[in-house]
């Protein structure tokens, strides 16, 4: 009987904890899609020194081939608000899919390597020296990118730095740069880059939790400081394989150069499942 009654008891806590998971997840996407819909049509973000509102979605999924090897796949969908004059808010910015490769040779120590397919929206810009202009257009971009990261674990935090190299390139676009001195349509030439990125991770892991909380901040580095990205969320681990993150994201642009991207607000909601 005493056995029958800490078995029940066991099947009681478990549905507890599902229910309460289920809860916090519902009510979660909830806010997450509120916050979302809400404040960017109270939000007056316009022109290039103004700031802008995006929301970022992932789908994505991880194969474990050992204890050191995976790959993974994911597809990203981004949204901006007032991205161009006369466009409001859910304008596309990009989509782009990944493919990766992780390898553990020790528990602290990852490292990752993957390429990049991206379809990218680019905004109009007049260039006073070359008086040429250049319209609104979409764009094909490959990237490649490997990283390292070391992590460290204190009671039930974790630290992790990351630092990743990658390279993106743009194809040469035909026909989308007016030249007014000659009056003709030319090629957007095309054109890569190189970018250092350093990120330093905070999370609270604690053993047995499906829930994992998060900040970090990030460095793009270049020819100096392009960018910094401020980061917060929650990681909730819904079952062995289907896992949530969402976040909040302060995009601070340094790089006067970057003329398509701004400072920005952005929330990101992504699932992954792990098989």
């Amino acid at each position: 009987m005493r056995n029958y009654n800490v078995q029940c008891s066991m099947q009681n806590e478990g549905w507890q904890l599902s229910l309460i998971k289920k809860i916090i997840t519902t009510l979660s996407l909830i806010v997450f899609f509120a916050f979302t819909f809400t404040i960017p049509a109270r939000a007056q973000f316009d022109g290039k020194e103004g700031k802008d509102f995006g929301l970022w979605m992932t789908v994505g999924m991880e194969k474990k081939i050992n204890k050191k090897w995976s790959v993974g796949l994911e597809f990203e969908y981004r949204l901006k608000d007032n991205i161009e004059e006369g466009k409001h808010w859910g304008a596309p910015a990009r989509w782009n899919v990944a493919v990766e490769a992780d390898y553990k040779p020790l528990s602290w120590l990852k490292f990752d390597a993957g390429y990049k397919f991206m379809r990218d929206y680019s905004l109009a810009e007049w260039d006073e020296e070359d008086q040429e202009e250049t319209e609104a257009f979409w764009c094909s971009k490959h990237r490649v990118f490997f990283s390292a990261t070391g992590s460290y674990k204190v009671q039930n935090f974790k630290f992790a730095l990351r630092e990743r190299w990658q390279y993106t390139y743009r194809p040469e676009v035909a026909d989308v740069t007016y030249d007014w001195e000659h009056d003709r349509l030319e090629p957007k030439k095309g054109k890569g880059n190189n970018v250092s990125r350093t990120r330093l991770m905070v999370s609270y892991d604690k053993k047995k939790a499906w829930y994992e909380p998060y900040v970090s901040v990030e460095m793009y580095l270049a020819e100096g400081i392009e960018k910094m990205r401020y980061t917060a969320g929650c990681e909730f681990k819904l079952s062995k394989h289907d896992e949530i993150d969402v976040f909040y994201r302060y995009q601070d642009i340094t790089d006067d150069d970057c003329y398509n991207d701004r400072d920005s607000h952005i929330v990101g909601v992504g699932y992954k499942f792990r098989f």
